[in-house]
C-alpha cells in the first residue's frame, strides 16, 4: 500500500491516505461548480451538495424489505426530494475527478462492458445502527461473515457483531478497551479485519494484530508484528492447512507475509516480498499457491511454503489492491487501481480469461466469489457493487447495486444466501443485506 499515493487521481481527495472521516465528501476539498435541478440551489458545489444530505434523510432507522417495497430508499435517502438527476450529476462530477485519460475511460481493455440486467440478490434489510468505518481509505477488508447470521464489522474503535436473524448489534473488540490497551496497544486504528469460526481478529496502522477467542471471551493474542516505519498490516486472511491446522496470515506494509499457527500464535512462516504486500490469499482444497497482491501492477502467484515465485500475472497498470480465488481453485480474480478486475486460469495464466471487467468510481478494492463458484462480488471505492454471474467464465450477466457512500467491505455467508454490504456516510452510511433471489422469503428463513 503506497502511503504517498495521489488521492486526487483516485477520488478527487485531496486528504491523506489515513482516514478517520465516516462522510466520503469530507476529504474533498475540489469545489467545482455543478448543475442541480430546481430544487436545489445552483450555486452548490459537490460537497456542499453530498453535505447537505443529512436533511434529504427521512428514514433514520432499519428499512425492511417491506418497506423497501413500499417505496423507503433501501438507505433511507429521500429520494423524492433528492431527484434523480441531482444524484447522477454528482456521479457524473466525480465520475470526471476519478477517470485518468488514456487509463481508464479510453483504456482499451474497457470497450466491452457487461450490461447490468439482472438481479441475483435483492434487499433485505439495513440498519444504522452497525455504522460502518474505515480506518485507511485504500483497504477495504472491514466487513465479514461467518455464517447466515453473523456478521462483523468495523465500527469506528470496535468490531460489532450483527445477528441478522435477531436484529441486534454488539460490540466483539473494543479498541479502547482495557483488555486490548493494557497489552501495550493504545490508540489502535484498525485497518483490516477476518473472523472464523470462534476467533475475530483486527490488524492496525502500526503493525498491530489482535485476536479474540469470542467462546472464551479473552484476548489471544495481541502485538505488533512489524516495527519497520511502515508496518501498516493491510490484510487478515485465514485458511485451514492440508493438515488440517486453522492459519492466520497476515499481509503488511514492510513487504512480508506471515503465518501463524492459531493455536500459539507463532510464526511458523514467513514469506519476503519485494514491494508492500496489500492482499493475499490461498489457493483453496489444500493447493499449494499464494496469490499475492501489492504495490506493483503485476499480480504474484508463488508457492505457499517457500515463496518462490511461480507465475507473474501481467496485464495491470498500477498497484493491486484485491486478491480472490474460485472456490475450484484454478481461477483467480486480481482487483487493481486501474479500475478493472481480471480474471486468470493459474493453468494458463499467459491468456486473461473472459473480458476484463471495469469499476466506475476507482479502484476494485474487495473480491468475493461466491462458495458455489456461480458468482463474483466485486466493489468499487465507492458507491457500487457488482455481481458477474460468472457462467462458461464470460461473465455475461451482472447485477449492479447502487449505493451512496463509501464501500467498507462486502461479505458472503458460508451459504451463499446473504450478501452483506458496509458504506460509510455521515447520513446514509448502514450496514445492508442482500438475500440470493432463489431463496424464499418468508421470516422462518430468518431464524
Amino acid at each position: 500500500m503506497d502511503d504517498n499515493v495521489d488521492f486526487d487521481s483516485l477520488s478527487g481527495s485531496t486528504e491523506d491516505s489515513i482516514v478517520t472521516f465516516e462522510d466520503p465528501t469530507e476529504a474533498d476539498e475540489n469545489q467545482m461548480a455543478i448543475d442541480v435541478p430546481d430544487n436545489c440551489a445552483n450555486s452548490m458545489t459537490s460537497t456542499e451538495f453530498v453535505q447537505s444530505i443529512p436533511s434529504l434523510t427521512k428514514h433514520h432507522g432499519d428499512i425492511t424489505w417491506e418497506d423497501y417495497q413500499n417505496g423507503v430508499d433501501m438507505q433511507g435517502i429521500d429520494l423524492a426530494m433528492l431527484g434523480f438527476s441531482c444524484r447522477d450529476t454528482y456521479r457524473m462530477h466525480n465520475a470526471q475527478s476519478v477517470y485518468l485519460p488514456g487509463l481508464c475511460m479510453d483504456h482499451p481493455r474497457l470497450s466491452w462492458f457487461t450490461p447490468s440486467d439482472a438481479e441475483f440478490f435483492s434487499f433485505n434489510y439495513s440498519t444504522r445502527r452497525v455504522s460502518c468505518s474505515i480506518g485507511h481509505t485504500q483497504l477495504r477488508h472491514l466487513v465479514v461473515s461467518t455464517s447466515q447470521h453473523d456478521v462483523y464489522a468495523m465500527c469506528k474503535n470496535s468490531i460489532m457483531h450483527w445477528n441478522a436473524s435477531r436484529r441486534k448489534e454488539s460490540s466483539v473488540l473494543n479498541m479502547s478497551s482495557p483488555e486490548v490497551t493494557s497489552r501495550g496497544l493504545r490508540h489502535m486504528t484498525v485497518t483490516t479485519i477476518a473472523a472464523i469460526e470462534n476467533l475475530v481478529m483486527a490488524g492496525g496502522l502500526h503493525g498491530e494484530v489482535v485476536v479474540k477467542d469470542l467462546n472464551r471471551n479473552s484476548i489471544v493474542f495481541a502485538d505488533h508484528i512489524s516495527t519497520r516505519s511502515d508496518p501498516i498490516t493491510n490484510a487478515i486472511d485465514c485458511h485451514w492447512s492440508p493438515q488440517g491446522q486453522l492459519v492466520m496470515m497476515t499481509s503488511n506494509n514492510d513487504g512480508k507475509i506471515r503465518m501463524f499457527d492459531t493455536e500459539s500464535f507463532s510464526v511458523f512462516n514467513t514469506i519476503r516480498m519485494g514491494f508492500a504486500v496489500n492482499h493475499a490469499t490461498r489457493q483453496p482444497n489444500g493447493g499449494k499457491l499464494l496469490c499475492v497482491a501489492g504495490d506493483h501492477e503485476d499480480g504474484r502467484l508463488v508457492d505457499v511454503d517457500t515463496g518462490k515465485p511461480e507465475v507473474i500475472l501481467r496485464g495491470h497498470i498500477r498497484n493491486m489492491f484485491a486478491t480472490a480465488w474460485h472456490p475450484d481453485g484454478s481461477i483467480i480474480a486480481t482487483g487493481n487501481e486501474d479500475n478493472t478486475c481480471r480474471i486468470w486460469d493459474v493453468r494458463n495464466p499467459a491468456r486473461q480469461l473472459g473480458p476484463c471487467l471495469p469499476g466506475f468510481f476507482g479502484a476494485i478494492r474487495s473480491l468475493r466469489f461466491t462458495n458455489d463458484g456461480k458468482f463474483l462480488i466485486m466493489s468499487d471505492n465507492s458507491d457500487y457493487v457488482y455481481i458477474y454471474l460468472v457462467g462458461d467464465m464470460d461473465f455475461q450477466r451482472k447485477q449492479e447495486i447502487d449505493l451512496f457512500g463509501l464501500v467498507s467491505g462486502v461479505t458472503v455467508s458460508p451459504d451463499d444466501e446473504l450478501l452483506t454490504v458496509g458504506v460509510v456516510h455521515k447520513a446514509a452510511g448502514r450496514l445492508l443485506e442482500f438475500e440470493r433471489k432463489d431463496w424464499r422469503k418468508s421470516s422462518s428463513c430468518l431464524i
